[in-house]
């Protein structure tokens, strides 16, 4: 394969993997917007969020095994595809509840292309190239971050909320088209589909999501409070049970026994939860205790994107020369630095050592997540692409809703304080600060704790270097 033709198809694949992160944000800011044009509360309407949240947990495991049995391009295609439909549909919406069944078919679109992504890009990319290309990859979920908010805020203001759905419907057609085009068609493999496995732990998953969301937002009663977690533990025994006797489950466990695997995507699932913990609480803080507006916060958090995009190409560049053992304890390392630095500001610490702070936590990102992705998709067999892709979207996912969790359970546990109590203007800054610090001296612990399990891997030896 060509160098042009592999670019073609790595920028084909960051379309819509900037698209599918993009609208995991862009959609926050239209909300009030949404809620009064379609006559709904402003609690129904952040389903509009959750439900493309809970869909993307939910399958993402299935399309990886799916890809692999039946072929990562055509896979891939339909993702754009359902991705488009859902997109037009939402745009199109006249209520709320076509407004999520809508978010929900494109999410199904969007994690297709979390899940298959990387395997994509390893597939077409040698050993010695591979982490630069996974680097893009990170660089175009930060960006796609960064642009969430602002780019959402410059189209419902002057085209209107339906905009940032129908933003996508052409460029997801260009991507169908180029898929066809210039993607080859990777090998089928030999097996049959686990659709009871599937289904129990959509299921479960589903069930465990709900819960927490309303755990979150102070909105689960007692009763479910007790059930949806004794109901998610019996559901997962019972999907443990049915992977064992299945001949092709889809998760594939043997995958785990390769300790680069697994280890990579326990260290990943540690800085995901504490670099969320941390993005959580920072604009409480911003916002709330300093008195930024929403504006100026948000342009002094968009350092840490902007400088995990420019330097994730450069980092993954770096591992595919010297091994990405260094860069992922390096990394996570500097990140449990940026985090304790942060644990230090106070109700008065200058704006520029903010900024500061929140580049080291940048750098750190950037160092580690590209080198890890590289690490987990080379240590698997060709023909377990999809499904270790899929493995490492899922826990990525996992972990930042696990780190908002933890922030706010933290943070109740260190001020006895509700943290959805707060009112605007109605925070008591000594009383934040005090939950603050804690979450971040917590976080940064984790952190410390994903950098010391990438230290196992030094028994991999050669592995170091992973092919």
């Amino acid at each position: 394969m060509t160098a042009a033709r592999r670019a073609i198809i790595l920028v084909n694949a960051c379309t819509l993997t900037f698209m599918a992160t993009l609208d995991g944000s862009i959609v926050n800011i239209a909300l009030p917007e949404i809620s009064k044009a379609l006559g709904a509360g402003i609690e129904s309407v952040q389903w509009v969020v959750s439900s493309y949240l809970i869909a993307i947990s939910a399958t993402l495991l299935v399309w990886g095994r799916l890809a692999d049995l039946h072929g990562r391009r055509r896979f891939f295609a339909a993702g754009l595809a359902i991705f488009t439909l859902g997109s037009l549909l939402s745009g199109l919406a006249a209520n709320l509840p076509m407004l999520v069944l809508s978010r929900v078919l494109q999410a199904l679109g969007a994690s297709i292309a979390m899940a298959l992504v990387q395997g994509i890009v390893t597939s077409i990319y040698p050993p010695g190239e591979r982490g630069k290309a996974l680097g893009f990859i990170g660089a175009v979920v930060s960006v796609g971050s960064l642009l969430g908010p602002s780019l959402g805020g410059f189209l419902v203001h002057f085209a209107g909320w339906r905009s940032i759905f129908f933003i996508n419907v052409p460029i997801g057609i260009l991507g169908v088209a180029l898929t066809f085009a210039v993607m080859p068609e990777s090998p089928s493999e030999k097996g049959d589909f686990d659709w009871p496995g599937a289904l129990l732990f959509g299921s479960l998953i589903s069930l465990f999501f709900v819960w927490l969301l309303a755990w979150q937002e102070g909105r689960s009663p007692a009763a479910l409070t007790i059930a949806a977690p004794l109901l998610t533990l019996a559901l997962a025994a019972a999907f443990v049970l049915v992977e064992r006797r299945r001949k092709h489950p889809l998760v594939d466990a043997s995958l785990f026994r390769e300790s680069v695997f697994t280890l990579g995507i326990a260290a990943g699932w540690f800085s995901y939860v504490a670099m969320f913990a941390y993005i959580f609480l920072m604009p409480f803080y911003l916002q709330a205790v300093r008195g930024l507006s929403a504006l100026e916060a948000g342009l002094l958090l968009s350092i840490y994107p902007i400088v995990t995009a420019v330097l994730a190409p450069l980092f993954g560049t770096l591992s595919d020369r010297h091994g990405y053992l260094r860069f992922t304890v390096g990394g996570l390392a500097t990140s449990a630095l940026g985090l304790l630095l942060v644990s230090t500001l106070g109700t008065s610490s200058p704006l520029p050592l903010i900024g500061c702070y929140v580049a080291i936590l940048g750098l750190g990102g950037a160092a580690f997540q590209s080198p890890n992705n590289s690490s987990i998709m080379g240590a698997v067999p060709r023909n377990r692409l999809g499904v270790a892709g899929s493995l490492n979207s899922f826990f990525r996912n996992l972990g930042m809703v696990s780190g908002t969790t933890i922030a706010v359970a933290l943070f109740t546990f260190r001020t006895k304080v509700d943290l959805g109590s707060y009112a605007p203007g109605g925070l008591d800054p000594a009383i934040f600060m005090k939950g603050f610090g804690f979450v971040a001296v917590s976080s940064a612990c984790l952190a410390l704790a994903g950098s010391a399990i990438n230290l196992l891997r030094l028994r991999s030896g050669p592995a170091r270097k992973a092919g």
